[in-house]
């Protein structure tokens, strides 16, 4: 098959990708992508625009197809036709296969098909992603996909969270450019440069809601206003600003009304209680999905019970939510892990799964289970200007402007890299970092990580990452501390002065 190279047009889309790169807030010139490529429309149409600015913008261009083997032989076409279009572009593909039921019990419980398909489609893209030290992975979402994600969650009475939609950028290292294109101009881009694509059949089931919400309730809608992918999409980044700004809010007034005793969080019911209703919501899903680590949620019922216990429970009247137990003493509401996840805390310290996610709000103190250390985060002004920016393995002081919340504070996975201060700006594999300093492997997972979405911050006990760190001109500061919470598994503090 004859290669197929693709000259730079002045199409809308390539204009648009263009500008992206320019502004280097989701991929930057230089930059090696690994695009996620379906053979949908969509996909194709990112994957040829990126590929018209590899010459000016000096791209790497890797390509990843998940085969869910859910459609027979025409998932099997769709994975020779991005085959063979890579072929033809000169770009480097990749196939991966996934089976559904050998992935279904890691996924969250209840999960749809979709769902599960979704979630096993994400960890495959890091792990490849993370394999070939991509800079970012692409994903083709566009306006469209936006409106209707929108209205999906409208249908189901969500919260301003979920109204803010898809976000250009996932934990640092997804990105969407496409967020803001209409799928009218990817299929002009695609008739323009006579490129072909899949179509999947599924698409056109009516079983799935999404498919209903494209096929049946956009359309509708579009009679009543012709531009409602542009407004829900505005919509989409309008209320995305708000529920940052509000979580900042939430962050602030929890510091202000609870205090940590161990692995437990206990808030004043009356400073609680004082604060509007949608602060006093979002303040117990914080401490729900802190004490509980939780990813994801919790239900909407599960903060009306604990409001409710709060407001007219008696003292010693206890809920439980998954992961967490809330029980009412005189003026404290506590919030506490569940016996359950204590029990499988005290499992990760002996050598069981050391996988562990914990949000961490901005001021807290979070202890790290699996070494009994305490986490404190504080925020702050500029740096004093006589003192140089506190970056030891014990602590370290971050330019809060340079970083996007949530921040989770993990456990280490395969493929995790960071830039460590004293190297330059040179990134190195965690892996690697951990056998230069001789930490045995059954500590490694123990050792807690700082993560933004923009990349991992702080190695918590030994480094920082010298990319986040406070700096000259710096005017918001976040320092995170590791404190000796009386856990004999103490990190040995190697590589503590930065």
């Amino acid at each position: 098959m004859s290669r197929v190279v693709l000259q730079p047009a002045d199409t809308k889309l390539v204009r648009h990708l263009a500008e992206v790169a320019r502004s280097g807030e989701l991929f930057a010139p230089g930059s090696h992508l690994l695009v996620a490529v379906s053979g949908g429309p969509d996909s194709v149409a990112l994957l040829a625009s990126l590929g018209e600015l590899i010459p000016s913008w000096n791209l790497r261009l890797s390509v990843l197809h998940i085969n869910h083997g859910l459609r027979g032989e025409e998932s099997d076409e769709d994975e020779r036709f991005v085959a063979g279009l890579c072929n033809q572009l000169g770009i480097t593909f990749r196939c991966e296969r996934i089976d559904l039921k050998e992935t279904a019990g890691g996924c969250s419980r209840g999960a749809s098909l979709q769902e599960r398909a979704r979630e096993a489609r994400y960890e495959v893209l890091a792990k490849i992603g993370r394999e070939l030290e991509v800079d970012k992975v692409v994903l083709g979402h566009t306006a469209d996909d936006q409106a209707e994600t929108l209205l999906m969650w409208m249908l189901r009475g969500a919260g301003m969270a979920g109204l803010a939609g898809i976000p250009p950028t996932r934990e640092g290292f997804f990105i969407r450019p496409l967020l803001d294109v209409a799928r009218a101009d990817i299929m002009d881009y695609l008739e323009a440069r006579g490129l072909t694509y899949r179509t999947d059949s599924s698409n056109a089931k009516p079983l799935y809601v999404r498919n209903r919400v494209r096929r049946e309730l956009l359309p509708l809608l579009k009679r009543y206003n012709p531009a409602i992918v542009t407004v829900l999409t505005r919509q989409a980044d309008i209320l995305r600003e708000e529920d940052l700004c509000l979580n900042q809010w939430v962050s602030e007034q929890l510091a202000r009304v609870s205090r940590r005793e161990g692995a437990a969080v206990l808030v004043d019911r009356a400073g609680l209680l004082a604060l509007p209703l949608a602060v006093q919501r979002r303040l117990v899903r914080a401490l729900l999905r802190q004490t509980g680590g939780l990813v994801k949620g919790p239900t909407f019922q599960a903060v009306a019970s604990v409001l409710n216990l709060a407001s007219q429970g008696q003292s010693g009247s206890r809920v439980a939510v998954r992961g967490a137990s809330v029980e009412r003493a005189y003026g404290w509401i506590r919030f506490s892990p569940s016996d359950e996840r204590s029990s499988g805390r005290r499992n990760f310290a002996v050598g069981g799964d050391p996988s562990v996610r914990l949000a961490l709000s901005l001021p807290s103190l979070l202890r790290w289970p699996l070494t009994g250390h305490v986490i404190r985060a504080t925020q702050g002004g500029p740096p004093a200007t006589d003192s140089a920016p506190i970056k030891t393995g014990q602590a370290a002081t971050f330019d809060a402007d340079l970083v996007t919340l949530p921040l989770l504070v993990r456990s280490w996975t395969a493929g995790d890299w960071f830039c460590p201060v004293g190297l330059g700006g040179r990134k190195k594999k965690l892996q690697d970092y951990f056998s230069d300093i001789k930490l045995a492997r059954h500590e490694r997972a123990k050792v807690p990580l700082l993560v933004a979405p923009e990349g991992i911050m702080w190695i918590g006990g030994y480094r920082a990452d010298h990319r986040f760190l406070a700096r000259v001109g710096t005017t918001r500061t976040v320092t995170v501390e590791l404190l000796d919470g009386g856990s004999q598994d103490n990190p040995s503090g190697e590589g503590g002065t930065g």
